[in-house]
């Protein structure tokens, strides 16, 4: 993951943190504290959608099964369980699923 990606993404997160300390400790108004932790996890949302195509668009993935590398779909990228270096996807290749590692472009 880039930096930039990263920075986007804690930065987000110290906002929505800092937001909902304020709106639970009553410092300013509800009203406006609400209007914030709303702001802020849009921020979050889109700071993540970014950080994964930023992920996406530099990695590609090796079948365990047959070895091909491929690059998935951005759905089965997002919606594939997954842990920081493997992807539980379906290989274009041989048509099987199987854990599949995380090969850098």
């Amino acid at each position: 993951m880039k930096k930039a990606s990263v920075i986007g993404l804690a930065s987000s997160l110290i906002l929505l943190v800092i937001s909902a300390v304020l709106a639970e400790e009553k410092f300013i108004n509800p009203t406006v504290a609400a209007g914030l932790v709303v702001i802020a996890t849009v921020i979050v949302i889109i700071a993540v959608l970014w950080a994964a195509k930023t992920d996406y668009e530099t990695g590609r993935y090796e079948c365990r099964k047959c070895g091909h590398t491929f690059r998935p779909t951005y759905k089965a990228y997002l919606c594939g369980a997954h842990t920081l270096k493997k992807r539980y996807l379906k290989c274009p290749e041989c048509g099987e699923k199987s854990w599949c590692s995380r090969k850098t472009a």
